[in-house]
């Protein structure tokens, strides 16, 4: 990424689903960024990627998807 070091991100491991719930969480994210990039997404999924859109690393995403707050 732009303004990065070249090894920022060097040694990250992504993200694991820690349980079922979680999974789902993830593969429901992906669909509505999928929906939202092509066009297709209801307002539900626009309004849920919105609320996302702060949140840096996967946990915080998935935490706010679940209905969380990221801190």
């Amino acid at each position: 990424m732009a303004g990065e070091p070249e090894d920022a991100r060097r040694g990250t491991i992504a993200a694991v689903p820690g349980d079922e719930a979680e999974a789902r969480a993830d593969r429901e994210m992906a669909d509505a960024e999928r929906a939202v990039a092509l066009g297709t997404a209801t307002d539900e999924q626009r309004t849920a990627v919105d609320r996302i859109a702060h949140a840096r690393t996967q946990e915080e995403r998935r935490s706010v998807w679940m209905g969380g707050s990221a801190s």
